[in-house]
C-alpha cells in the first residue's frame, strides 16, 4: 500500500508537473468586461516553439504579411454571459491583440457584442493598421459558429462603426 501511495504521489506530481509545462508563461491574457456584460478572455501565445499551429501552410492567415511567419496565435477566446461559458473558434488567427485595452474612449473600442436568452453575437477588430482584420461568432443555444473572418477594407469599416452588431438584435 506504501509502494501504491508513493507511486501514485509521484504520478500526480508529474501530471501537474507536465501541465505546466504545457502552459507556456509567454501567454498573454486580457480580461474585460463589454458594456453589455458579457465577459472575454482572450489567450494569446507566441509562435516561437509552437510548431504545426502557426504554420500557414500557404493560406492566407489572418494579420500575417504573405511570406512572412506569424510572431503569435490566439490560443483562446471564451466569452461568460449569466452563467454560461463558451470557447470560440480561433482557428487562423495571428498577430491579432497584443497588450491593447478594450477601447481607447471617444475613437475606438476592439470588442463587442451582446447575448440574448439563446443567443450570443460578438465582434473583434484585430491586428493593426494594414493588416487589420475581423472575426464575428454567433452561439445560437450553446453551438458557437465563426461567421466572419475577414480583412476586407469594407467590413472592417463596418466593425469599427457598428461594433456590438445592435442591429442584430
Amino acid at each position: 500500500m506504501k509502494v501504491f501511495r508513493v507511486l501514485l504521489t509521484t504520478a500526480i506530481t508529474l501530471f501537474i508537473l507536465a501541465g505546466n509545462a504545457v502552459s507556456d508563461n509567454s501567454d498573454r491574457v486580457s480580461q474585460f468586461v463589454l458594456p453589455s456584460g458579457i465577459q472575454v478572455r482572450i489567450v494569446e501565445a507566441s509562435c516561437e516553439g509552437a510548431g504545426t499551429v502557426c504554420q500557414t501552410r500557404g493560406k492566407i492567415a489572418a494579420g500575417v504579411f504573405l511570406g512572412e511567419s506569424p510572431l503569435t496565435y490566439l490560443k483562446e477566446i471564451t466569452i461568460t454571459n449569466k452563467g454560461k461559458t463558451y470557447r470560440l473558434d480561433t482557428s487562423g488567427m495571428f498577430n491579432a491583440w497584443g497588450n491593447r485595452p478594450l477601447e481607447y474612449p471617444g475613437v475606438i473600442r476592439y470588442f463587442g457584442g451582446y447575448c440574448d436568452e439563446r443567443t450570443c453575437v460578438v465582434r473583434g477588430i484585430f491586428a493593426d493598421a494594414a493588416l487589420t482584420y475581423v472575426a464575428e461568432w454567433v452561439v445560437v443555444d450553446g453551438v458557437q459558429e465563426r461567421t466572419t473572418l475577414t480583412g476586407s477594407q469594407d467590413v472592417v469599416n463596418v466593425f469599427m462603426k457598428n461594433i456590438d452588431a445592435a442591429n442584430l438584435h
